[in-house]
């Protein structure tokens, strides 16, 4: 089994994307292969709706690639779960989208969930693309923001924790939340704390979404052609 996974961001390191396949890893069985690449150019981070625009023909392509080369599975490893669409309309091997498996889990798991987004200026585009889902609809509490951009959250651990268990505070304690997802990518393995401080549970879609991406591989979970135009255009 070969999953692909690919960060919608331009410029990150192969030390960066590395320790990413590692921190991955312990998601997927034994034996199953894991890439971890980045777009080539376009936005460093997701944080807009242009990013996404700008991010999405990459991302089509990237995947694309992957099906060629042999991969089972492909991951958009991005929150906005940007260009998913599109994708399964040009690829015909599973691919997970985090937002979206992280909102099932959500709906699963919780009476009333809060997102924790980057910034301030993220919340409305996070407000916005979640309610046209019906778990949002009737369980999404709030969206709240760690003030903090994409590039930042990695490079300062120990303050980006701390600040994520502030604002989950806030999220139990004022908008009654009993669960937390997580908005962003960045956040991956944050969460630990967050539940032992706070006795709620934190949503990974980090690590559901690679998960996911094995387990629909695994078993054919792909949307039939009924369900999904194909174009093949590229």
């Amino acid at each position: 089994m070969k999953i692909k996974v690919v960060i919608p961001n331009s410029g990150m390191s192969r030390e960066t994307l590395d320790a990413r396949r590692r921190m991955l890893s312990p998601a997927l069985p034994a034996g199953t292969e894991l890439s971890v690449d980045c777009i080539p150019s376009g936005p460093r981070s997701i944080e807009s709706n242009t990013d996404e625009v700008l991010a999405g023909p990459l991302m089509v392509q990237a995947a694309i690639q992957a099906e060629r080369e042999g991969y089972d599975a492909f991951v958009v490893y991005c929150f906005s779960d940007l260009a998913v669409a599109a994708i399964r309309e040009n690829v015909s091997i599973p691919v997970a989208g985090p937002g979206e498996t992280a909102l099932a889990a959500a709906d699963m798991l919780s009476n009333r969930f809060s997102v924790i987004t980057t910034v301030e200026r993220n919340i409305s585009r996070t407000y916005r693309r979640l309610l046209q889902n019906p778990t949002a609809q009737k369980k999404m509490v709030s969206v709240r923001a760690l003030d903090l951009p994409v590039v930042q959250l990695r490079e300062h651990p120990a303050a980006t924790c701390e600040r994520l268990k502030q604002v989950c505070r806030q999220a139990v304690e004022e908008d009654g939340a009993d669960t937390v997802v997580l908005g962003c990518l960045g956040m991956a393995q944050y969460g630990g704390e967050v539940e032992r401080a706070w006795g709620v549970k934190v949503i990974d879609p980090a690590f559901l979404a690679v998960a996911w991406a094995e387990l629909s591989a695994r078993l054919g979970l792909r949307p039939s052609p009924r369900s999904v135009a194909s174009w093949g255009g590229l």
